[in-house]
């Protein structure tokens, strides 16, 4: 399979090329309008013949999901886009920047009808009741059933949060939608003008909701932490390679839902010759790239095996680390002999919450230790991020 190529590979084990995962989205978006604009157009109905506040915002949150719906389409067509001079990774991000208007379209309706459901509490009206307003909205009910399901199916055929996140927002349409019918239920037999206050808080609902949206499509924007999982199956199957020791400093960058670069550290026999090291690198470059579409790129870091001198240093820093803060781990240990000394080389991984002073402190408390075990050690430490 070619490198431009990008595959996923889903839970279920199948496989979807970049293509046939941007056709499956493209009629999940389709399917979504439709349904949307008649659930729209359903509601709006029931709303003008019961001038339900609730309603008529049930129907807004429908339309908002209508344009939602065309913006996604737009998105995934665009982000599908080839890579060219002046976007060599892709056009993926495109399906963020949809996203995120798509939220900005959530919250602008959910102010209108807000202010709209203010006006009814403040001017209460009963609602009118009908057999034909309370059976449109049981249709709609039906029909974002239906929807829910459909996202759902999508989203676990794909893996896709994006669908995830419309079945999700699908069944909280529902829990809106029932509360619309309660609302005609409750004014009709108890005669309470409870419209205004349902309306308000479906309109919350929507704006929440949007600025939810919102949070979640800027933090891919921003730059946030890859999925472990993915993380985890690019270590594994590098690990998996043949004549690779082990693996650290996994970096990953995401241009898009499905196109993804990485880099990584691979620990090899330092008796290998580099001919053989890069043999061993472009295997495990390729499984990574033919198993999960993940363009990768290995730097072979030696290893030296069964030395005493190494063996004795990693087991007297590895008890130091596990005294001060079991929480740290190391990689690319070397040791370095010098004329009266032992130099120890290697990279220290912190978490996040150590700042530089913290940070400096517990170096030179590391150096310190390890030259109260033996005072031939002295330690070049490269502080690292996990």
């Amino acid at each position: 399979m070619s490198a431009g190529k990008n595959m996923q590979e889903q839970d279920n084990g199948s496989i979807f090329s970049a293509a046939a995962r941007q056709r499956e989205s493209l009629r999940a978006g389709i399917f979504g309008l439709l349904a949307n604009v008649l659930l729209s157009a359903i509601k709006l109905a029931a709303g003008l013949l019961s001038r339900s506040v609730s309603i008529i915002a049930d129907a807004a949150n429908s339309m908002s999901d209508a344009s939602s719906s065309i913006l996604s389409l737009i998105g995934v067509r665009l982000s599908a886009k080839p890579a060219d001079e002046e976007h060599p990774f892709g056009h993926g991000r495109i399906e963020y920047l949809s996203a995120l208007f798509i939220s900005i379209v959530m919250i602008l309706v959910g102010f209108s009808s807000l202010w709209t459901g203010i006006r009814k509490i403040i001017s209460p009206e009963l609602t009118s009741f009908g057999i034909l307003p309370l059976a449109i909205l049981l249709v709609s009910v039906l029909i974002k059933c239906g929807l829910a399901f459909f996202y759902g199916q999508q989203a676990r055929k794909l893996s896709s949060a994006v669908l995830s996140a419309a079945a999700v927002d699908a069944r909280n349409d529902l829990l809106v939608t029932g509360a619309a019918i309660v609302v005609m239920l409750v004014e009709k037999y108890f005669q309470i003008p409870v419209d205004g206050y349902v309306g308000t808080a479906v309109s919350l609902f929507v704006i929440v909701s949007g600025f939810s949206v919102m949070k979640d499509t800027t933090l891919p924007l921003i730059g946030e932490a890859q999925n472990p999982e993915l993380c985890e199956k690019i270590s594994s199957l590098v690990e998996s390679t043949e004549g690779i020791l082990g693996t650290h400093d996994l970096i990953v960058h995401s241009y898009g839902p499905d196109r993804h670069i990485a880099s990584i550290h691979a620990e090899v026999a330092s008796t290998l010759s580099l001919e053989e090291a890069h043999r061993i690198a472009d295997a495990a470059e390729r499984a990574v790239r033919d198993k999960l579409g993940v363009q990768l790129v290995i730097h072979a870091d030696p290893v030296s095996e069964n030395d005493p001198v190494i063996e004795t240093a990693k087991k007297e820093l590895e008890t130091v680390i596990s005294r001060l803060d079991p929480s740290l781990t190391y990689h690319d240990f070397r040791v370095v002999h010098g004329k009266s000394h032992i130099n120890l080389v290697f990279d220290l991984v912190l978490p996040y919450s150590y700042d530089a002073s913290r940070q400096e402190a517990l170096v030179q408390e590391l150096k310190a230790a390890m030259q109260k075990s033996d005072p031939r050690y002295h330690c070049h430490i490269t502080c690292d991020r996990k």
